[in-house]
């Protein structure tokens, strides 16, 4: 019996790790106050999320530290199997720290082997709007409202997760200051769900930016920066933004982060750069801020990775419905997706809430395009009382 049981761990420990997979990932930090250690852990964070994204994998990350310096090789914890991250390089460039780790990362059975991680869920990114209009005067950034968005949702498909899609000119939030928490005049907390219905996304991704302010003492004569540098004066730049995520269909909101970084603002006062120019992103300001989008579009992957997948059906013809998804989202031909109903409820308020049931109804798609698929049922839609604003899932 002891043999037995000895040989069952063992295979158990064998299929464990041989579902482990190796990833080279990198992952990048600002140095703060010549922190080396809290760099390389931040660092290797990024690396481990990024490792995760491209294995299909979720683990959750266990730091350690060691007399104040984090260790080289890092545990993770994925399906109950304990594997590790060792970092193989370092680089420091100014005060950015790049690192490349290895990940040996195991398949999370409630995510990678179901099908939700083999479509591009689509994410609409909305306007972010700037709390201290006044902020943006220094460098000339009042487009940083429409553009700052717009950059992160390039870097969001430069990952290559999701899909997102821009819509900087719709603002969500009616009051800056109580956001996400602000109410409509309908008395709904947001208006996602009409958004998310108008763009044909199953997300949106909203922010607001809480402080771009300098932090330096401004001259009145405005001094270059030759003359402060001159001086060891350090021209600090704050950059906080707040970013959301809401489930386009229920409104709920998903996540909420604050990035808080600082930037050195290495360029005369006088300089009209704008936000997003070929310009901005040489100074140091620009180089922290694409940092900063480059973690938040890692952070917003992560965190719609084991989400399904749902497509609104917007068209129903005989035994054919057509979905508001296609080639572009990775549907094939001869895929299955389950049906749901949808239904409004009414809270205590009388606000509409959406609610997806179940129809125990599944199609298969017998035609793809790129924005849009054709799918057939056993029976006629009539018959099944397949409706438009119904949706197919994917779990």
């Amino acid at each position: 019996m002891i043999i037995r049981s000895f040989i069952v761990v063992s295979f158990l420990l064998f299929s464990a790790f041989s579902l482990a997979r190796s990833v080279d990932a990198v992952g990048e930090a600002v140095i703060y106050n010549n922190d080396i250690a809290d760099a390389r852990y931040r660092a290797t964070q990024q690396a481990i999320k990024q490792a995760v994204l491209e294995s299909g994998s979720r683990v959750n990350i266990k730091d350690e530290l060691h007399n104040g310096e984090l260790d080289s090789s890092i545990e993770i914890r994925s399906s109950g199997y304990v594997q590790k991250a060792r970092v193989l390089s370092e680089e420091q460039n100014g005060d950015f720290l790049k690192v490349i780790a290895r990940v040996e990362v195991t398949p999370d059975s409630q995510c990678s082997s179901g099908p939700t991680s083999y479509y591009k869920k689509t994410v609409g990114v909305t306007g972010f709007e700037l709390q201290v209009p006044q902020q943006a005067r220094l460098g000339e950034l009042s487009n940083i409202s429409r553009e700052l968005p717009k950059h992160l949702a390039d870097e969001i498909n430069r990952q290559g997760y999701l899909r997102a899609l821009t819509a900087t000119n719709v603002a969500i939030y009616p009051d800056l200051i109580n956001a996400p928490s602000s109410t409509n005049y309908d008395g709904s907390l947001t208006n996602v769900t009409r958004i998310s219905e108008q763009l044909g996304v199953q997300y949106i991704v909203s922010g607001v930016i809480r402080d771009i302010g300098e932090i330096y003492l401004r001259y009145p004569n405005d001094r270059d920066i030759k003359e402060a540098e001159e001086e060891g004066i350090d021209k600090e730049r704050k950059f906080v933004v707040d970013i959301y995520i809401y489930d386009g269909f229920s409104g709920a909101l998903l996540f909420e982060h604050r990035y808080n970084e600082i930037g050195n603002w290495d360029i005369s006062d006088h300089a009209r750069v704008g936000f997003g120019g070929a310009r901005f992103w040489t100074i140091h300001y620009g180089k922290v801020v694409q940092q900063a989008l480059k973690q938040s579009s890692i952070d917003i992957s992560e965190q719609l990775r084991c989400q399904p997948f749902i497509a609104n059906i917007f068209r129903t013809e005989n035994n054919r419905i057509h979905i508001s998804a296609g080639s572009l989202a990775g549907i094939k031909q001869g895929d299955k997706f389950n049906i749901y109903r949808r239904y409004e409820v009414y809270n205590q308020l009388q606000s509409a809430q959406t609610q997806l049931n179940n129809a125990n109804i599944n199609v298969t798609i017998k035609q793809v395009q790129p924005n849009f698929s054709v799918g057939e049922l056993v029976v006629d839609s009539r018959i099944l009382n397949v409706q438009q604003q119904d949706v197919v899932i994917a779990w």
